[in-house]
């Protein structure tokens, strides 16, 4: 009879207690292969901006869309007057309303360290400039969770960190999150994965339109005034 309980209440310990992470190398072998399978993707998405200098955040909805490492789209809804279209050699903002637009280019050293997102990249990429930790995670049940920290200094001067939550099943991104050194941080939510479907022409064609003012800087990583 002893033997039989220590039996069960170990059965129910093991199905109570979380699944330790993988080993490190694998999750990024996992994660790489899953990238790999995903040519284009789509999705619902929520930002989360928030300031150092501010108590309430701003929290901001779109649909985002993404063409392998080619390239990250961001087209808020109503009333954000905005479209991000962020390629690893150029981060572009457009204001349809206002007739704006902004272009920050990415060169080898001058704003290198915009290219990462975490979206689209490989985990065997990141690693090269990022010290990477996995983890078990409470925040989004079901995922598991990379701390990145930048591993050079002309990057930590600019970032504290880059946060990605993946789901343990489809080692897809869930979430990602850019902290700045400042504190300011923006957390990307998303919804409903659709994979491997065609893209609208207005967002693989995008470019800003002929004509209308072009500042060269990107303001998304700067305060914005509500």
């Amino acid at each position: 009879m002893i033997r039989r309980l220590s039996f069960l209440f170990c059965l129910a310990l093991s199905q109570v207690a979380p699944a330790a992470p993988p080993p490190l190398r694998e999750a990024v072998e996992r994660f790489d292969a899953a990238q790999a399978q995903v040519q284009t993707l789509q999705c619902p998405f929520t930002l989360t901006l928030r300031r150092a200098l501010l108590k309430t955040p701003s929290v901001t909805k779109g649909t985002l869309y993404l063409q392998g490492s080619d390239f990250v789209h961001f087209a808020f809804q109503p009333p954000e007057d905005l479209i991000l279209h962020l390629t690893p050699k150029a981060l572009v903002s457009y204001s349809p309303g206002a007739g704006e637009g902004e272009l920050m280019k990415i060169g080898l050293i001058r704003n290198a360290d915009r290219k990462f997102l975490g979206l689209g990249q490989k985990l065997s990429y990141l690693s090269e400039y990022f010290q990477i930790r996995l983890e078990e995670t409470r925040d989004l049940p079901g995922t598991w969770f990379l701390a990145m920290v930048p591993r050079t200094l002309s990057m930590r001067k600019r970032m504290q960190a880059l946060n990605l939550w993946v789901d343990k099943e489809t080692w897809l991104p869930r979430q990602v999150q850019w902290i700045e050194r400042s504190g300011d941080s923006w957390l990307v939510e998303l919804g409903a994965l659709r994979t491997n479907q065609a893209l609208p022409a207005a967002v693989t064609g995008f470019k800003l339109p002929e004509g209308i003012p072009v500042r060269s800087d990107f303001s998304f990583f700067a305060t914005r005034k509500k």
